[in-house]
Parts: C-alpha cells; structure tokens; sequence
C-alpha cells in the first residue's frame, strides 16, 4: 500500500503539469483585433457592460473601422475581424467533421483547427494560420441572416455544403452573441 502512496505522488505532479501545458496558445494574432473585455468607445466593454455613457460613436463595421479601446478594429480589408470568440463545429458523418474554435481574452488568444475530413490537426499558432484568411474574408455582422451566414462561413473554409449538422457561435466586439443552426 505505500508503494502505492509514493506511485501516486509523481503521477499526480506528471497529471498537473501536463494539464498546465496549453498548446492552444496564439502568439502572433493582430495587434488591432478585439479582445474580450476591453473597452469601446460607446462606453460599453466587450462582454456587454457599461462603463460609463460617454457618448463617442462607433462607425459601421462595413468598411469604416471602428475604434476599441486604443485600437483600432477594422474590417477584412484591413487584416482584421469584429469577434473575440468563433466556435464552428460541421458534422459530415459520424466520423467526419469540421472544427475551428478561436477566442481572443485579455489573458490570452487560444485557437484550434479539426479537420477530419483532410486529417489535419493544429493548435496555437498553426490553427491561427490555417483560419486567419478565412477570418479576414469574413463581412458578416451581427445583423447579417443565419443563411447568408452559413453561407459564407462555407466558403471562407472552403467546405463542402453537404454537411449534417452546422453549429456556429459568435462573440461579436460588442459583447452580442449569436448562435447559428442548421441542420439537413
């Protein structure tokens, strides 16, 4: 029993330290691009609360830019993107699917790319590369409808559109969450 015991105390520190290793860690993301919690003109921070009413305005996301913080968010053209968190799950069969999840916090950007159906795997920064482009072509917004939606996260991945089951959601620069569904 106290092999046991002193078996125990090296694989519990092996358990700890292996949990503490996060290769989903992005180094090199933009330096303008939005991150949760921080602070918008419009006295509003990204997880939705308000700071304070000052009344500076926000320009439309279509190609003026829009400030956050002391930075500047802006649209595709200009290498960069209007959420802190994208969570895609495509499901093609029971085996087969499709996953992208990316979320950009004051503590840090975690990304990761599943792709069963090409058998591709990447974490950090190599998920980051594999799905910034698509994240740039990106001109949907908040009030954009769940098809055109669907439809032009598809193409930005380049994915087939026989899927089973499409889950997407969305943490716009503004705090507003949106959920996109469907199913065939």
């Amino acid at each position: 029993m106290k092999n046991i015991k002193w078996l125990a105390i090296p694989l519990s520190l092996w358990l700890l330290a292996a949990c503490g290793n996060n290769n989903d860690e992005v180094t090199n993301t933009p330096e303008n691009a939005p991150t949760e919690g921080t602070t918008n003109n419009n006295g509003t921070t990204n997880n939705g609360t308000t700071n304070d009413n000052n009344n500076n305005t926000n320009n439309d996301m279509n190609g003026e830019g829009a400030t956050n913080g002391n930075n500047t968010v802006t649209n595709a053209n200009n290498n960069s993107f209007d959420f802190t968190h994208f969570s895609l799950d495509v499901d093609y069969s029971a085996t087969q699917e499709f996953d992208v999840e990316y979320e950009n916090e004051q503590s840090g950007v975690e990304a990761s790319y599943e792709d069963d159906v090409n058998n591709e795997r990447h974490y950090g920064n190599e998920a980051y590369n594999r799905m910034e482009s698509a994240f740039q072509s990106f001109k949907f917004d908040k009030n954009t409808s769940d098809d055109e939606v669907i439809s032009e996260v598809l193409k930005a991945f380049n994915l087939p559109e026989d899927y089973q089951k499409f889950d997407l959601e969305v943490r716009f620069a503004d705090g507003t969450e949106k959920e996109y569904h469907k199913t065939k």
